[in-house]
């Protein structure tokens, strides 16, 4: 984790709230929380908080603190680690996975969790049919031999399972009891778990007040440590530039996302806050629609590969907050060096093609600013070279539509994208394969789709990770996504938290359970 200090406000607005915050004389150490309260917004409502449906970055700090599953990611890390299970063998077809369970785990209700307890939370996530349901689709059988034994068969091997498991989207335990309990019609509690929680993790909600506020408070049944913060509010704050606002007056004590290069930069000079910088498996990178008048050849696309100057362009957009992408899948889902993914700065060959003229429609998503101020300096790049370039923001409900839509899709798209595990199927799985839920411009390598299914069946782990390695080469070399940058999960805080932890592959979160403070 680093720590970024000493940077002057660029933003017109970020200076603006820095006098603000200074004129009324308000210091961020007499108005905070007690050390055992921490305030950190959301910018909107959360989707329902059923654990089986939900599938959505906002609200995901409530699912990790209220939830665990068998395994997790250590901290920093892409390293698979026990959670509620504490060994696991695989049998040599890759097909049957046998956990030991941690022994003296109780869910929030108090009730014991189990192998009956983990079967009845898988079952569950298969049977409510949701986005995130798709991790168990190969699971054909579950065994209980005892209490503290968990076996699960698959009908073939999947290559990502441990990482499923892993995943924060993954199968979280619910208490069967309270699903019992509060069932009604038949829904299996959905009514209920969309405002209260019944996990095991260090966390319970306790207020869902939508469009107002969310609180969590300590699970006194918790097995682990008891955490040194006792109480999450969550206050439903929409603007990040009023964020920023209340967490230099004191009024928050932490922003997990959001905030732009310039808000940043005002945080990091601040005298009673910071900004803190965690490893995140997030790519910027750049669609290409491969129906593009300008960009349909791959040779034009190498040209619009070359003519992108990473280090330029991410220093505009994101400042601290990202470093140059090196290879095309985000840091940690393969050896560092396996599909090498740099491209020397040659403006050249891009002129070359602007020479013969072409509109350009350059899209990113509505709302994010950073991404916007990167499209900007797309269309100089594109208008320097002599193509007609426009820049236009999509709805995520229009984006998101693209797949759809074909006639609605831009020549290129400006976007930033985690994957649901760390496990490079889930990147291309979900972004490049053909019909991908996220390929939103429609690019087909079959070739590639066709290694990344041989990858995903092959039991032993050496050959998967080979035929994973040439499918990225294969995504990477058609030019379709043109890698920028990693990004970095940027925390906005004030000064005296330590502690801080958090699996790698996800922004918009933290562990408060590991947190302390020293004001």
């Amino acid at each position: 984790m680093r720590f970024v200090t000493g940077f002057v406000s660029l933003a017109t607005i970020a200076a603006l709230l820095t006098a603000t915050a200074c004129s009324g004389g308000t210091d961020g150490a007499t108005k905070s929380a007690p050390p055992s309260t921490v305030r950190t917004p959301v910018m909107s409502d959360p989707s329902p908080l059923d654990p089986d449906t939900f599938y959505q970055p906002e609200g995901l700090l409530i699912m990790t603190s209220a939830y665990q599953g068998l395994l997790r990611y250590a901290s920093g890390s892409t390293d698979i680690e026990g959670l509620l299970a504490t060994e696991w063998t695989i049998s040599p077809d890759g097909r049957t996975y046998t956990f030991t369970l941690r022994d003296g785990v109780k869910f929030s209700d108090g009730t014991p969790f189990d192998s009956a307890a983990a079967k009845a939370s898988f079952q569950r996530r298969i049977d409510m049919k949701a986005g995130p349901s798709y991790m168990l689709d190969e699971v054909t059988d579950m065994q209980t031999p005892d209490p503290r034994t968990f076996v699960v068969t698959l009908a073939k091997p999947v290559a990502p399972f441990l990482d499923y498991l892993a995943s924060p989207y993954g199968p979280l335990m619910t208490s069967p009891t309270a699903v019992a309990q509060h069932d009604s019609g038949g829904d299996r509690a959905s009514a209920w778990l969309t405002s209260h929680t019944a996990g095991t993790g260090p966390y319970t909600l306790t207020e869902a007040v939508q469009a107002s506020h969310y609180k969590m408070v300590a699970n006194e049944h918790y097995w682990g440590s008891a955490p040194k913060v006792t109480t999450v509010e969550l206050p439903v704050i929409a603007a990040a530039a009023v964020q920023r606002l209340e967490l230099s007056n004191g009024d928050l004590d932490m922003i997990l996302h959001g905030l732009s290069k310039g808000d940043y930069e005002a945080v990091a000079a601040g005298p009673n806050t910071e900004v803190l910088q965690q490893d995140a498996l997030v790519k910027v990178l750049v669609m290409v629609n491969p129906e593009s008048e300008v960009f349909a050849a791959p040779e034009a696309r190498r040209a619009l590969g070359a003519a992108l100057d990473r280090k330029a362009l991410i220093d505009s957009a994101f400042g601290e907050q990202a470093i140059p992408s090196t290879q095309f899948y985000p840091n940690g889902m393969l050896p560092d060096g396996a599909v090498p993914d740099e491209q020397p700065h040659d403006p050249a060959k891009l002129a070359a093609l602007g020479q013969g003229g072409g509109a350009v429609e350059i899209g990113y998503p509505a709302g994010d600013s950073s991404l916007q101020a990167l499209a900007n300096q797309m269309q100089v790049v594109l208008q320097q070279a002599g193509l007609s370039a426009t820049v236009r923001d999509f709805p995520l409900a229009q984006m998101f539509a693209l797949t759809e839509n074909p006639g609605q899709r831009p020549d290129l798209f400006a976007a930033s994208f985690n994957p649901d595990a760390a496990h490079p199927d889930t990147w291309s799985r979900i972004y490049n394969y053909t019909d991908a839920p996220v390929n939103l411009l429609g690019c087909s390598v079959p070739a590639a789709d066709a290694l990344l299914d041989a990858g995903s069946a092959e039991p032993d782990p050496d050959r998967s990770r080979g035929l994973y390695i040439e499918a990225a080469k294969a995504y990477r070399d058609s030019m379709c996504w043109v890698n920028l940058a990693d990004l970095h999960n940027t925390v906005a805080a004030r000064k005296g938290y330590s502690g801080w932890q958090s699996q790698p592959a996800w922004m918009w979160d933290t562990d408060f359970s590991t947190l302390t403070f020293q004001g």
